[in-house]
C-alpha cells in the first residue's frame, strides 16, 4: 500500500521543503506541518515537550519516531535510543537523517520490545496512533503486561476542543458524537505529491479523556505536562 507520509519523509531528509496534505474522510482537506515541525531542532518544539523529556531515564524507545527528530536529541545527549515506527520508509527516513537504531514496528505489536525499555516517547501528538479510546486501553493493558514497573510513557496529544488539535474542528467533533463516537476521533489519510496513503484513525484526547482511558490498564498518569487549552501536552504515565 502507498506510503504516502514515509515518501514525504524521505524526501524532506533529501532537502525537499513541499509539505504533506491531509484529507479528512468528509472531504474536508488542509495542508500538513511539512518538514519545518517534521525535522525540527529542539528549539522549535511544542513547549510541553523540551518540559517532559526532563523526566526521561534509562534506555529509550520513541514510538512513532517519523524521521527521528526526537531520537537524534536524546541520542546526541548521550541517552541509548531506538526509533520505531510502522513505516519502512520513516525508518529510512530517519537513519538518514542520523538516528543510528531505527526499527520497523507498530504500536500494535510494541508489547513485544517494551520490556528493552525504561522510557517511551510518543511525541507528535502520537498517543493518536492508538486509533480509538477502546484500542488505546486494550494497547496500554496489554504493554502493561510485559513493561517492568516504573516504566515511563510519554504521550502527547492535544485536546479536540481547545481549537489546537489539527484537522478538527466543533463542526466535525459535534458529528462525530452523533455518529457514537470520540470526540476527539478522526479519521484521514495523507496525499504527497502523486502519493495518497490509506486512511487512517487517529485520536486527539483532553487530559481529562487521557487520564479515563490509562485508569485500571496498569499505567499511572504521575504528571501532565503543558498549559493552555489549545496547546500540546504530554502525559507522563508509570507503570504502577
Amino acid at each position: 500500500m502507498a506510503d504516502a507520509f514515509g515518501t514525504a519523509l524521505v524526501d524532506w531528509v533529501k532537502g525537499s521543503t513541499i509539505p504533506e496534505t491531509i484529507q479528512r474522510d468528509d472531504g474536508y482537506v488542509e495542508e500538513g506541518a511539512g518538514p519545518d515541525a517534521y525535522l525540527a531542532q529542539p528549539a522549535a518544539w511544542p513547549a510541553a515537550e523540551r518540559t517532559a523529556l526532563r523526566h526521561v531515564r534509562g534506555r529509550v524507545a520513541d514510538l512513532g519516531c517519523g524521521a527521528g527528530r526526537v531520537a537524534l536529541d536524546l541520542q546526541r545527549r548521550g541517552f541509548d535510543v531506538v526509533g520505531f515506527d510502522a513505516s519502512a520508509l520513516a525508518v529510512r527516513a530517519a537513519g538518514c537523517f542520523g538516528v543510528l537504531d531505527a526499527r520497523c514496528a507498530a504500536a500494535s505489536t510494541f508489547h513485544r520490545e517494551i520490556d528493552d525499555f525504561d522510557s517511551i516517547i510518543m511525541f507528535g501528538n502520537n498517543f493518536g496512533m492508538f486509533g480509538t479510546p477502546e484500542r488505546a486501553t486494550r494497547l496500554l493493558s496489554r504493554w502493561a503486561k510485559r513493561a517492568a514497573p516504573g516504566t515511563r510513557i510519554f504521550a502527547e496529544s492535544t485536546s479536540a476542543y481547545g481549537g489546537g488539535a489539527p484537522i478538527t474542528d466543533r463542526g466535525y467533533y459535534r458529528r462525530n458524537k452523533e455518529l457514537g463516537l470520540a470526540p476527539g476521533h478522526t479519521r484521514l489519510r495523507i496525499r504527497y505529491q502523486a502519493v495518497t496513503g490509506p486512511w487512517i484513525n487517529w485520536l486527539f484526547v483532553s487530559r481529562g479523556e487521557l487520564q479515563r482511558i490509562a485508569r485500571g490498564t496498569g499505567w499511572t498518569v504521575a504528571r501532565i505536562v503543558g498549559d493552555g487549552s489549545a496547546e500540546p501536552y504530554v502525559a507522563v504515565l508509570e507503570r504502577s
